[in-house]
């Protein structure tokens, strides 16, 4: 009988864990669950150098073709040989109630990548209204 029950528990588990992903697939791009799902995209795809995934989950696939972003992205791998190791926020500022930008430092010894995102926390989701990412600091602190 408790056989049974936990394998009843872990099969609701994994049809919850199902929907969640299943949840997370359909958000249209620049959406996410949270700031922390946002978080997760923007530093796994930064970290591992996916460019063309980060700028289209924050909103580039109406901006630039799949072949600019392929272009991009083999450009950004060939500055950088190797994934980055760690992420830091830069800079955080309120913006007002529900909106926050924020400046990400991805690196590895001494390579360095820069990201901002200027999101807007809604009641079920967040929107990534703006995103930028640069190998200069300076051009994104600007938008500060």
């Amino acid at each position: 009988m408790l056989k049974s029950l936990s394998a009843a528990w872990a099969t609701v588990i994994l049809l919850w864990a199902s929907a969640a992903s299943w949840a997370q697939d359909t958000l249209p791009e620049s959406v996410f669950r949270d700031y922390d799902h946002m978080r997760s995209v923007l530093d796994e795809g930064m970290m591992e150098r996916n460019i063309s995934t980060v700028m289209r989950a924050f909103g580039a696939s109406d901006e630039m073709t799949k072949e600019e972003l392929s272009d991009l992205e083999t450009h950004v791998r060939s500055i950088f040989g190797t994934p980055f190791t760690d992420v830091d926020v830069m800079k955080s500022v309120k913006l007002g109630p529900n909106w926050t930008q924020e400046l990400y430092a991805f690196h590895s010894g001494t390579s360095y990548i820069y990201a901002m995102v200027l999101f807007h926390t809604r009641e079920d989701d967040l929107v990534a209204v703006n995103f930028k990412f640069n190998t200069n600091p300076l051009p994104l602190l600007k938008d500060f």
